[in-house]
């Protein structure tokens, strides 16, 4: 009898107790009777397995399913079952730590490429190849005074095929203000790749002024072209300036802060008003009592510094005479535009009649006593410039119509 058959044979029904059939007891199914336990084997012993009733020479039985354990909830947050573990969350001391070696070796990177960089241009890049001489607004050829071109490349001394930054060019320009005074203006600059520049700007003889070391010919910027012994009788004179030990191809230099910045001042305002080319005599009167001669003829009274622009700009307005309302070319006399009543009230005068050219008193070394010399020297300088604006008797009503039209002509003028 095969396997099968074994499996439905049914016992005969008992016919004890009335004859009915006694209850028989459920057959062994393999298919639904779960798999014995398996006792539990120690450390070292071999695993023995108990196999049920046919499952030899049988296809395998398949294992219930283990129901599924219930995982206990976390407290906090629920995590996505999909979400990747989580790293290591960085304290602040670390992440201090990793930004500043950032940094540093940021830091040291740039200085490499910066040494990379420097060592190339001084071994490798930036030859002088060119040599450019030019105006200062970059024209050519350039106006270069009593020099040659030659004479301007001799002093700068830059050979070919030198490196461009291996010569420092403010020096190179110092050097050169030096041996050409003849220069107003001297500017070396770099032109990459390979082009060295020196833009110049000629200077003429302007002024003169009297120093221990002689006569300092002066430029129209007030810079030292030359020193020599005698007076030269073709330029204007600046007097009442105290004047340090002048350099040719420096500008000038005074004894005082104060009187550099009010003859500076003054030099702007008169090239400005075109003043400056008809003035004859400067005297910086110590800075109370200053004037300019216009022309060898008119004596202009400036006083103090304060407000020179509006006194020069009513001087020019009344020496230039372009509305032919003022004063004429054949006048002569003094006029005085230092009058001020009030900070808005000025007064303008001028007095026909010849003048004296006074020379004020140099400063003295002495700063202590400079402010008793000062009002000195200025009490001085009024009391003549009075006397030299009183005209004779008998040109008396003459002055007096000549202040007061001028001052009322200036006056609307203004207006």
């Amino acid at each position: 009898m095969s396997d099968k058959n074994k499996l439905t044979v049914r016992r005969p029904a008992s016919r004890r107790d009335g004859g009915k059939p006694a209850p028989q007891a459920p057959l062994f199914d393999q298919q639904t009777a779960p798999i014995p336990r398996q006792p539990r084997r120690g450390a070292g012993e071999m695993q023995q397995m108990t196999l049920p009733l046919g499952a030899v020479g049988m296809e395998p039985l398949d294992a219930p399913d283990t129901p599924p354990q219930r995982r206990k909830k976390p407290a906090g947050r629920k995590k996505p079952a999909t979400e990747p573990a989580r790293r290591r969350q960085m304290t602040r001391g670390e992440m201090r730590r990793r930004r500043r070696r950032r940094r540093w070796l940021a830091f040291f990177f740039v200085v490499f490429l910066m040494a990379v960089g420097f060592i190339l241009s001084v071994t490798v890049l930036f030859k002088v190849k060119h040599i450019v001489v030019e105006n200062l607004d970059k024209t050519t050829p350039a106006n270069t005074g009593i020099y040659t071109e030659d004479a301007i490349l001799g002093a700068l001394a830059v050979p070919m095929e030198e490196n461009l930054f291996g010569f420092s060019a403010a020096e190179k320009q110092a050097a050169m203000e030096l041996q050409l005074p003849y220069l107003e203006t001297i500017r070396v600059r770099r032109r990459l790749p390979d082009t060295v520049v020196v833009q110049v700007a000629p200077a003429t003889e302007a002024w003169c002024v009297k120093t221990d070391a002689g006569w300092a010919i002066l430029s129209d910027g007030l810079k030292v072209l030359k020193v020599q012994p005698d007076q030269p009788d073709s330029l204007p004179v600046i007097t009442g300036l105290g004047v340090n030990a002048p350099t040719a191809g420096r500008y000038l230099s005074t004894t005082t802060q104060a009187q550099s910045e009010q003859i500076s001042d003054l030099m702007v305002q008169l090239y400005g008003q075109d003043l400056a080319d008809h003035c004859t005599r400067i005297d910086m009167g110590l800075g109370n009592d200053a004037y300019f001669v216009y022309d060898g003829r008119i004596k202009v009274l400036l006083g103090t510094f304060n407000n020179l622009d509006y006194k020069l700009s009513v001087a020019a307005l009344l020496l230039k005479n372009e509305s032919g309302e003022y004063l004429s070319a054949s006048d002569r006399g003094t006029l005085d535009v230092s009058s001020q009543l009030d900070s808005t009230v000025h007064r303008f005068t001028f007095a026909p009649g010849s003048f004296e050219q006074e020379e004020s008193e140099l400063p003295p070394p002495d700063t202590a006593n400079s402010s008793s010399a000062s009002a000195a020297s200025g009490s001085e300088a009024a009391s003549g410039s009075a006397s030299a604006s009183q005209p004779s008797s008998d040109s008396a009503p003459a002055s007096g119509s000549a202040s007061a039209s001028t001052s009322q002509s200036a006056s609307q003028q203004e207006q």
